[in-house]
């Protein structure tokens, strides 16, 4: 018998379904395919240009090519839209912002299917002053970030449906990481997405891995030990048929 879940995790863990359910793509594991004349859309926000008001960035694909959008709020509740730009990659699956450079002005992380983690790093103005590529996986699905070693530097957690694992690349606060742990994802072959936060009330970040190809949202907790790694809390995850996936 398990032990039950406190109302604070089961919060969190709820949100993080939540996420999962509005991905902005959804794949099959099989077969990730994209229809040019199908628009998808990922947003994050953050504040862009350093004036203390929420800003949005856009991902968008339409027409055979993705571009970003990056809106800076207005005190009055409207949003300025600066010029769009042409993003690489044709199959972008996850977005997240954050200070990765370490120069206090919000950066975005975009994660390409076909393996590439891209890095754009913002001027502190609305605008982005330079890209480049962070990481390679044999695909990227879910990006989630948070201090995993805590070391005062964000870090990456990456789900790679090909590889049916979980990466952690540890930031150095320059604008670069390093690959250093990774998982084998309970559902092979599965595309989950990945949320952060702290699970168990310790104060180290911990991870939730979220399936939802069995229409059940099983989820994993996977408890921070502040180095980077990461312990399977059973008592905190939930599996509702073991049998309900078979890997392709």
């Amino acid at each position: 018998m398990t032990s039950p879940i406190p109302k604070r995790v089961r919060t969190g863990i709820a949100f993080a379904a939540i996420l999962a359910v509005c991905a902005p793509l959804t794949a099959h594991a099989a077969d990730i395919s994209t229809d040019d004349d199908a628009a998808s859309l990922m947003i994050a926000t953050a504040d862009f240009n350093g004036d203390g008001i929420a800003d949005t960035a856009t991902v968008a694909f339409a027409g055979g090519e993705s571009r970003l959008t990056i809106a800076l709020g207005r005190a009055d509740g409207s949003m300025q839209k600066m010029p769009s730009q042409k993003l690489s990659g044709e199959r972008l699956r996850s977005l997240v912002t954050g200070d990765f450079d370490h120069d206090g002005k919000p950066d975005l992380v975009i994660a390409d299917a076909d393996g590439t983690v891209s890095l754009l790093l913002g001027d502190g103005a609305g605008g982005i002053r330079d890209t480049r590529e962070v990481a390679r996986l044999d695909s990227a699905i879910s990006v989630t970030s948070a201090d995993f070693d805590r070391d005062g530097k964000l870090d990456l957690a990456i789900s790679d449906w090909r590889a049916s694992s979980i990466t952690v690349f540890l930031g150095t606060g320059a604008g670069r990481f390093r690959q250093a742990w990774s998982f084998p994802m309970r559902m092979r072959g599965t595309t989950p997405q990945l949320s952060a936060a702290d699970y168990n009330g310790d104060g180290i970040p911990d991870l939730a891995v979220i399936y939802g190809d069995d229409d059940q949202y099983t989820y994993d907790v996977m408890l921070g030990n502040g180095q980077g790694t990461f312990t399977s809390s059973p008592e905190l995850s939930t599996a509702v048929d073991a049998n309900a996936h078979c890997p392709t």
